[in-house]
């Protein structure tokens, strides 16, 4: 009998598509710890957002928010307040 493979099943990606990854590593160079703000969609975007971010070896938590004003005009926004940086993500805002 074979062991498990202790390998996660590769999951369908719900939020990120493959043109945010480069974008995200660009601007996360030289970042150890990020708080990721999510408004609106679903909870499972969030979900990959910070399973990416972990595997990356940040130092990652999270956060909803009801709202935001102004809105985002992107998907991803990224901010730098002190030593960490913010990300918030808005899977309803369209490309």
């Amino acid at each position: 009998m074979q062991a498990p493979d202790p390998r996660p099943l590769p999951t369908v990606a719900v939020f990120l598509r493959p043109d945010d990854l480069p974008v995200m590593a660009h601007h996360l160079r030289g970042v150890a710890a990020i708080e990721v703000r999510q408004i609106g969609g679903p909870a499972a975007a969030g979900a990959e957002v910070v399973a990416m971010l972990e595997a990356a070896g940040l130092q990652v938590s999270f956060r909803r928010l009801e709202q935001m004003t102004p809105p985002p005009a992107r998907r991803l926004v990224f901010r730098y307040p002190g030593a960490k940086a913010e990300l918030t993500i808005a899977p309803e805002v369209d490309p």
